[in-house]
């Protein structure tokens, strides 16, 4: 009786994180491939920011915010590309356990990868922001499915 009760409680558990499985609007193949050629704005900086595809805790769409404003949401295997005037900007995100930020200082002609990982906690989903070298940032991105942001300048 209490092993049915376990797996009762188990397959609601899954039900329930799949059927919130993240939805996001991909963008189309030519404009991921174009974003993958990592080129460099001589005006402005390309601030990278992706989720690897982990098993763990990829039910979960998890919403990003620039300075606040919502810019849309990753899932797993997924990347956002920005290009920014030069300035200093805020990255963040929240699942009910936990809360990462970094801030990045862009500057015209540079580029930039944050990592974010999504990781189950004890009672929920914990999740990180990480700043990335380009060798890294840029493989593991090659993996990812661009997205369109929400986030206006």
């Amino acid at each position: 009786m209490k092993s049915a009760l376990q797996l009762s409680i188990i397959i609601t558990v899954f039900s329930i994180l799949f059927s919130s499985c993240a939805s996001t609007s991909k963008s189309t193949v030519e404009k991921d491939q174009a974003a993958k050629e990592f080129k460099n704005s001589t005006e402005k900086g390309s601030v990278y920011l992706y989720r690897t595809g982990r098993a763990v805790g990829a039910a979960a769409q998890t919403q990003i915010k620039i300075n606040g404003q919502d810019a849309g949401g990753t899932g797993p295997g997924t990347f956002f590309k920005w290009d920014l005037t030069p300035g200093t900007y805020a990255f963040s995100c929240n699942t009910s356990e936990s809360s990462a930020a970094v801030e990045v200082d862009v500057k015209a002609g540079e580029l930039y990868y944050i990592r974010q990982d999504n990781r189950l906690g004890l009672n929920d989903g914990r999740v990180t922001l990480k700043v990335v070298d380009d060798k890294k940032g840029q493989k593991e991105i090659q993996d990812c499915k661009l997205l369109v942001s929400t986030y206006q300048e």
